[in-house]
């Protein structure tokens, strides 16, 4: 039993020294999130004062929702590869174990809990930025923008090229659902690479090009081109709004089936308000778009079969954005070539954090275990 309890007793000390190695090895993750603080601490220099996101809280939205949503559909997902491309003689042991080398197997958890960390200050940064954004920035830009849209259109703003195509109850409430499952694919996709068995470069290049996109996009941009949306052109008191047939639409809509983000829009306005919590209200540049193009382009190196879905889904959410009235279609064209830009800068520096030792070593580390 002494000898047992010895060997134990090494084994832990062993995969609780890799695991603090893990972040000796990974702290190039952490210097996205510490230049978004940097940057906020300069741009909050001007309020006298300006939220601070509690760590409690952020944690409790981790968990409470955001981990366990992911999780279920990564497990409805890993059921229907099991069950359809697979096919194996005892399905339901296969998925037990599946599930359970994912949640279990000591390599992921060592791999993934510095990233999770690193998600979580960036996160952090992300939200006590953006409810100060209309105080750093008063929305300024979205008359330009619609303007921009029109010419860039041939004269005619995108909502109205889009109407004769999703202009349906069941295709615009259907746009409402997959442009929400955006929350989703977020989370279930930068976990599902953090807690990968090694540290491949392919992760860190996605991982990497994710933090650049919200802080630059996110975070920089728009303050610097702060604007509100098709959605609140009239509330935040521009004439001639070009949307008032759009939102007349969605609320016509909503009377037979239920349009979410009307609901959600009008959460952010009374937030601003002060009517409610302050959530933030920033159009320029379309995070989902820019988010959802770094998926397209990290899922294509995964298998092709994901990389057409993603592609496709990259689609979707660029027009639905315009539809349901987020966004201006120049915040997403605008997105997505963010996206491609950081995409394209994060490749050299995946490359050189896994030529150092320190990667090496790690990533021998977990192979081992």
């Amino acid at each position: 039993m002494t000898e047992i309890a010895l060997a134990i007793s090494k084994r832990s000390w062993n995969g609780l020294k890799i695991f603090l190695y893990g972040f000796y090895a990974q702290w190039p993750m952490f210097v996205v999130p510490g230049f978004f603080f940097l940057t906020n601490y300069i741009l909050f220099a001007r309020l006298p004062h300006h939220n601070v996101a509690k760590m409690i809280d952020l944690l409790a939205d981790l968990f409470d929702f955001s981990i366990p949503a992911t999780l279920l559909v990564l497990w409805i997902a890993n059921l229907l590869r099991i069950v359809v491309l697979k096919k194996p003689e005892h399905q339901t042991r296969v998925l037990i174990q599946s599930v359970a080398d994912f949640f279990v197997h000591p390599s992921r958890i060592i791999n993934g809990v510095p990233v999770l960390a690193a998600m979580i200050f960036l996160n952090k940064a992300m939200v006590e930025l953006k409810f100060e954004i209309p105080k750093i920035q008063p929305f300024a830009w979205d008359e330009t923008f619609s303007k921009l849209d029109r010419a860039l259109h041939f004269g005619v703003d995108p909502w109205v090229l889009l109407q004769p195509i999703m202009g349906y109850d069941a295709i615009t409430f259907a746009s409402n659902i997959l442009y929400n499952f955006w929350f989703i694919a977020l989370f279930g996709i930068w976990i599902w690479f953090a807690f990968q068995a090694q540290a491949t470069e392919l992760r860190t290049r996605f991982l990497l090009s994710y933090m650049l996109v919200w802080w630059l996009g996110g975070g920089l941009m728009a303050v610097a081109f702060s604007s509100a949306g098709p959605a609140y052109y009239t509330l935040i008191g521009l004439p001639h709004d070009p949307y008032v047939g759009l939102m007349a639409y969605l609320n016509d809509v909503n009377t037979r089936l239920p349009i979410w983000s009307l609901d959600t829009q009008r959460l952010l306005w009374d937030g601003y308000q002060g009517r409610g919590d302050p959530l933030g209200i920033s159009a320029f540049p379309s995070m989902h778009n820019g988010s959802a193009i770094l998926f397209a382009l990290a899922m294509r190196h995964v298998s092709k079969p994901l990389g057409y879905i993603f592609s496709a889904y990259a689609i979707i959410i660029m027009v639905t954005s315009v539809h349901l009235g987020w966004h201006y279609a120049v915040d997403g064209y605008v997105a997505i070539m963010l996206g491609l830009l950081c995409w394209w800068i994060a490749a050299p520096m995946a490359r050189y954090i896994h030529r150092r030792p320190e990667m090496i070593k790690f990533n021998q580390a977990l192979a081992e275990i």
